[in-house]
């Protein structure tokens, strides 16, 4: 290893080395908890070169080159100036967010690093709780803001584009975590990628609360900027979660000109806004508004694009996207500024896997349309399911997938969307068999590929990707097939007191023969006009069953109304079914009411039985020989 050894133009080593040569004084990042300025900390991209120098000279010096050193902070400039320090060194980067306890049960084993990074602050703490979990005795620690090596005494490591980068653990909102590996030809690509997305160049200014352990908020807001030669400014997500109306508040003080979010964070801004606030913004410069990481709704487009117009939010400025972290980030979207496409789908129809639209006037195809039923958020009949487009591939190739047969479904066909190109990952950490499954599928007739199965369902039109759901998630009664954030908005929307975004559907099996039962988990504001007592609960409950019933002709097995902010989700605030379905079928939910049918007691006791009886691939083998379908992929 020289001084002066080569780096090649493909890595993130020598992107961050030429942003800091031209750059040099210009903020890279700002960061204030809050977002309003206060005690704001500064990296100008000189800064962050030099403390990444002197963190990676320090893990040099401990042996941690080409070794896995877990990044443990709260999110903000230590955790930025970490992750790059462990790129200078030549090492495996894993953001990990120190407060997750759960999650670091599950990261921090499957990792096996040893080495970590801190804060004076916290680290002793995090010491004490991995030491509880049984996880942190052999950890070679290190202190971001305690760096006691030069950062002149940094080598720059051998390393190119095939190089492994780090390790970016999935959100788990359906399984436990799971690690990709990520190699900066990855990470260059989609970065790329992301920026032919909505065009972006050095003049733009970004703004973001998403943390940087997750890959939308280390990639789409931290990496992304630095490719573009940025400035950045981030706050807390815990003081997001706490006031929302902060991240529009640091978008309007900083001048932003771009952000990305999931759907939920759109959704909440409007919730917890009055006109006057909203009002007294100024988001004239937003002219990029990316939402992804979940399913897009349309109404919550045409709610803020509505609701924020006074501030000077223009709805064109939405941008839908599509991507995961088996794809680094960004596998679709759409630069032209112009609102996201939306198409409405007979449910019927879809129930079949057919892409059937509803008669619908032209002008209610994009987002804004003037008619009744758009203004209402309702279709014109309750048969139909509203999809938002998520853009075209921006990363490579996007196939649509029959996930049983695993031939390319025809036109107007739902199927599993199969992705390939130089942004997917590596593969999952220490997961031979699912790396297998998941990164090294081939269409059955032709035999193309490698392509990564995303677990996600849609289908294109005009070469636009329209994503429906999670395969893994599917709601398969009596052979059609349900999704359960169609099912979780029509509830939602059923009456004023449920909340939106943060309800779960989902199915279970009470018996190796029987049919799948739905059972639905809604928050409810009991501090709502007629929701404050048993007979109003049991009149939203019965609101509940009857939505669920006309629209999909499906009677829920149970359905749940509990405490808001009660659901579990991820770091990045998707909801949990999993994780749901596990707390049901383990008697551990706390509702505020309920309602379920006569045998629902024994009908969770056989269905606790069976997945007892026939776990992992036990349960594939049986299930299959009992002729149900198991298409959804692993």
């Amino acid at each position: 290893m020289s001084k002066h050894a080569k780096l090649t133009d493909d890595t993130l080593l020598e992107l961050l080395r030429q942003r800091a040569d031209r750059y040099a004084d210009k903020v890279a990042f700002a960061f204030s908890y809050n977002g309003d300025g206060e005690n704001t900390s500064v990296l100008t991209y000189r800064d962050l070169d030099t403390r990444a120098r002197a963190i990676a000279a320090e893990l040099q010096s401990k042996g941690a080159a080409g070794e896995r050193v877990l990044v443990l902070c709260r999110p903000g400039l230590d955790h930025i100036a970490g992750f790059f320090g462990c790129v200078y060194a030549g090492a495996v980067a894993v953001p990990v967010h120190e407060r997750l306890a759960p999650r670091l049960s599950s990261v921090v084993p499957d990792a096996r690093a040893r080495f970590a990074l801190g804060v004076s602050e916290t680290q002793p703490g995090i010491k004490t709780m991995l030491d509880t979990l049984g996880e942190g005795g052999d950890l070679n620690w290190g202190l971001m803001d305690a760096v006691t090596a030069d950062a002149d005494d940094w080598v720059a490591p051998d390393i190119d584009a095939t190089t492994v980068a780090m390790i970016q653990y999935t959100s788990g909102s359906t399984t436990t975590p799971k690690g990709v590996v990520l190699k900066h030809d990855n990470l260059m690509r989609n970065m790329e990628a992301i920026r032919s997305s909505w065009n972006g160049t050095d003049s733009d200014v970004g703004a973001f609360w998403l943390p940087s352990h997750h890959d939308m908020g280390l990639i789409g807001g931290v990496l992304s900027m630095i490719y573009l030669g940025c400035t950045a400014h981030f706050m807390s997500p815990t003081a997001f979660i706490k006031r929302p109306m902060a991240w529009m508040e640091l978008l309007s003080t900083s001048a932003a000109t771009y952000t990305v979010a999931p759907n939920f964070a759109y959704e909440l801004c409007i919730e917890h806004s009055t006109a006057e606030e909203r009002a007294a913004l100024d988001l004239s410069a937003l002219r990029t508004a990316m939402n992804g990481a979940e399913p897009v709704q349309e109404t919550t487009l045409r709610r803020f694009a509505e609701g924020f117009a006074p501030a000077g939010f223009a709805r064109e400025a939405f941008s839908a996207v599509y991507g995961l972290a088996e794809a680094t980030l960004l596998v679709t979207g759409r630069p032209d500024p112009a609102s996201p496409r939306v198409v409405h789908l007979d449910r019927e129809a879809l129930a079949e896997d057919r892409v059937v639209e509803c008669e619908f006037p032209a002008e209610s195809m994009t987002l804004g349309a003037a008619t009744a039923e758009a203004v209402s958020g309702e279709s014109t009949t309750s048969g139909a399911m509203t999809v938002v487009g998520c853009g075209e591939p921006r990363a490579g190739e996007v196939a649509i997938v029959d996930p049983v047969t695993r031939v390319r479904c025809g036109e107007g066909r739902v199927g599993e969307i199969w992705c390939a190109g130089s942004s997917v990952g590596a593969g999952y950490w220490r997961r031979p068999e699912e790396t297998e499954h998941t990164f090294g599928a081939s269409i059955a007739d032709t035999n193309v590929g490698p392509f990564l199965r995303t677990g996600d369902l849609g289908f294109l039109r005009d070469g636009e990707l329209f994503v429906t759901g999670r395969c893994k998630d599917l709601v398969v009664i009596r052979g059609g097939h349900h999704y359960p954030n169609d099912i979780e908005f029509s509830v939602q929307g059923c009456h004023a007191s449920l909340l939106s975004g943060r309800g779960a559907a989902f199915a279970f099996t009470p018996g190796l023969r029987a049919a799948e039962r739905l059972v639905i988990i809604q928050e409810v504001d009991v501090d709502h006009e007629g929701a404050g007592d048993a007979d109003a609960l049991a009149e939203i409950i019965e609101s509940v069953r009857v939505a669920v019933a006309d629209r999909y002709g499906v009677d829920p097995h149970s359905v749940f109304l509990v405490d808001p902010q009660s659901i579990p989700t991820t770091s990045s605030g998707k909801i949990q079914r999993s994780r749901c379905r596990e707390l049901f079928l383990d008697g551990s939910l706390s509702p505020v009411a309920r309602w379920q049918t006569p045998s629902a007691a024994d009908d969770v006791a056989r269905a606790k039985e069976l997945e007892r009886a026939v776990a992992g691939a036990e349960l594939v083998r049986l299930v299959v020989a009992s002729g149900r379908n198991v298409g959804q992929p692993g």
